[in-house]
């Protein structure tokens, strides 16, 4: 009488104990899929933030600068002292008078120092 492998019972139990073996892999991999899925987004979430803030920085300075600009220009107590409470200061160069320069160096106009 000629047995099999697949008629010994001890084969078929390694074969059932691979079977089982790899669906637990192709389970634990789904959840590090959708584990991996999901933190991904996360990331691309902050990112997304990260790309943002840097175009509002931008909007921010020139806001910044227009709002100076405005104040030395005007001798606007009320906006100076509003960039001050933020931590902002600047200064005004003194205009130079229109008569010409007689020193031969060229008058430059009365502009505010951006921040920074």
């Amino acid at each position: 009488m000629s047995t099999t492998l697949l008629e010994k019972s001890w084969f078929r139990w390694v074969l059932s104990g691979i079977a089982v073996l790899g669906l637990a892999f192709v389970v634990v991999n789904i959840f590090l899929f959708l584990g991996n899925r999901t933190i991904q987004g996360e990331v691309n979430d902050r990112q997304q933030f990260i790309n943002q803030s840097l175009q509002l920085d931008r909007l921010n300075r020139e806001l910044i600068a227009a709002l100076a600009n405005l104040a030395a220009r005007n001798n606007d107590d009320q906006i100076r002292n509003l960039l001050a409470s933020h931590g902002i200061t600047f200064t005004v160069n003194q205009p130079t008078s229109t008569a010409p320069a007689t020193s031969g160096a060229p008058a430059s106009a009365g502009r505010t120092k951006a921040p920074r």
